[in-house]
């Protein structure tokens, strides 16, 4: 981190792009590895993980190349106007992650078998995080209503 802090705008974002070029080729690693585990088995749960772990490996490597490209092409601008548009259709939605949270917490506090307490935890954290990243859209969304 004070690495980063000495290098000039430019260099920063080369070390960023360099660094997140690395890190989608681990992701790629993840993608084709969890792939030749599927083949090899036909064990239902680790299939079922391994393909949860690629599809999470596939949308890692989206988002790499959308830091990217808010890096060296586009910055990405976001006007309380753009939310102001679709902002109750994403609290509703929020809403229904809130719920979706809940039944998790249900089932789980229910379960007694380790397959299902795997994957509903898997559920759990899933939802948590979407409901996380809606409310640091809401944070952002204070932030902008403040500087205008």
């Amino acid at each position: 981190m004070a690495r980063e802090k000495r290098m000039s705008g430019p260099e920063r974002t080369a070390h960023w792009v360099d660094v997140l070029r690395q890190w989608q080729g681990i992701e790629r690693d993840a993608i084709e590895t969890t792939a030749q585990i599927m083949e090899k088995t036909d064990n239902l749960l680790i299939r079922q993980i391994m393909e949860i772990i690629r599809n999470d490996s596939v949308q890692h490597h989206r988002v790499q190349q959308f830091i990217i490209d808010s890096m060296t092409r586009a910055a990405v601008t976001l006007s309380p106007d753009d939310l102001a548009e679709i902002w109750g259709q994403i609290e509703a939605h929020d809403e229904l992650e809130r719920q979706t949270i809940e039944l998790a917490k249900e089932l789980l506090e229910d379960s007694t078998e380790p397959v299902q307490q795997i994957l509903l935890k898997y559920l759990l954290v899933d939802e948590q995080k979407h409901d996380e990243i809606l409310g640091q859209l809401e944070e952002f969304k204070k932030y902008m209503a403040k500087i205008s």
